[in-house]
């Protein structure tokens, strides 16, 4: 723990000579005369029809200099069911307490203003920030805790392909509350990254494969409270410790045998610059293998950059949640990815407006914020 060749087929007639029979007393001579007329005639149809062995060998070499090229121009043409681009959507943090989970008693899909663009996506990830259960109790002494009724999962469902687990708020109700959810999830098939049933787990990457492309995902907290962290006997999130992400990056293709390698943080604080700790995480964990980063927690939306080539969110901001005080906690990006076996290939970033609903309307696509 703790990574086709066509060939020309020649085709040669041979003329079969027919037997002749006559009585030997008088047919000899008749025979003799005969055969060499036949063998004439054969002769004369043979040199009419067949090319001579520099023609054959022209053509063998010609169709195996075709073949070659054919070859090569298969090589050159990217077979989109096999080769990729794919398209991956992020979005940031998901609250469905409150505001979306009242749309959702009525029937609304707190979604739905986003359906196109994840219809669209061939693979769908977003920050889970509550826990989905019955169970459970309130931490204590925590002033915000989050717990959704499972009704909400069909919602899930219908968008995602897996949410990420580790933030402070997953371990809201205990660990009873985290196994329900676990166990939920599985249910509905949806996967599950940075959170397991014990350490192991937490920090084994989702593993997706679309078009040919195979995409390693993985979650961390570093925002408390620890005590949400898993353990070799316990369930919970992935806690960021530098050499254990970096080596978890690693074996994201060592053992994994991912081609693209995408952590996703909770980390940093309230505020539009990314810190000095967040900023040195994340160009470690691209030195080690990561193709992107991206990160949540915030709130808000923060800047981004590139290392050596690689896009680094450092906030997405929020995409399902309410109850907060200022504008800009209601403006948030959904991430539009185009990936291949050499990584990120293009980035759009969707605006999301929040209601005072807490659900998500969409407003303009930006081009890749990281080239500004």
């Amino acid at each position: 723990m703790m990574r086709r060749t066509h060939s020309a087929a020649l085709t040669t007639c041979t003329m079969k000579g027919r037997g002749l029979f006559v009585p030997f007393a008088h047919g000899v001579l008749v025979l003799a005369f005969m055969a060499q007329h036949l063998f004439a005639a054969e002769t004369s149809s043979t040199q009419a029809t067949a090319k001579p062995a520099h023609v054959h060998a022209g053509k063998k070499q010609k169709d195996k200099a075709h073949h070659a090229a054919n070859m090569q121009a298969n090589a050159n043409v990217r077979r989109p069911d096999t080769a990729g681009p794919l398209s991956l959507v992020v979005v940031g943090d998901i609250m469905l307490e409150d505001g979306p989970m009242d749309a959702m008693r009525k029937g609304q899909d707190p979604f739905a203003g986003f359906a196109s663009l994840f219809a669209g996506a061939d693979i769908r990830i977003g920050n889970l920030e509550c826990v989905i259960a019955t169970t459970g109790s309130p931490e204590e002494d925590k002033p915000n805790v989050f717990r959704v009724h499972p009704r909400a999962l069909p919602y899930l469902k219908r968008h995602f392909d897996a949410v990420g687990l580790a933030n402070n708020h997953s371990g809201d109700f205990g660990p009873q509350a985290f196994t329900q959810m676990l166990s939920l999830l599985k249910q509905s098939n949806i996967g599950v990254y940075g959170g397991g049933m014990n350490l192991s787990e937490a920090h084994t990457p989702w593993i997706i494969e679309r078009k040919g492309v195979r995409v390693a995902i993985l979650g961390y907290d570093e925002f408390q409270p620890r005590s949400f962290e898993a353990d070799t006997d316990r369930p919970g999130v992935a806690w960021s410790e530098d050499s254990q992400v970096l080596r978890d990056i690693r074996a994201a293709r060592s053992v994994h045998k991912a081609d693209v390698v995408i952590p996703v943080m909770h980390w940093g604080w309230e505020e539009p610059i990314a810190n000095d700790r967040q900023r040195q995480l994340a160009r470690l964990m691209i030195d080690a293998g990561a193709d992107a980063v991206i990160g949540g927690h915030p709130h808000q939306l923060q800047d981004t950059e590139r290392y050596k080539g690689k896009p680094i969110f450092y906030s997405l901001g929020n995409f399902v949640f309410d109850g907060f005080p200022l504008p800009i906690n209601y403006i948030g990006w959904a991430l539009r990815m185009e990936l291949d076996k050499n990584g990120v290939q293009k980035v759009e970033a969707h605006v999301s407006h929040i209601d005072p609903n807490g659900l998500p309307k969409p407003g303009k696509v930006l081009a890749d914020p990281t080239l500004r």
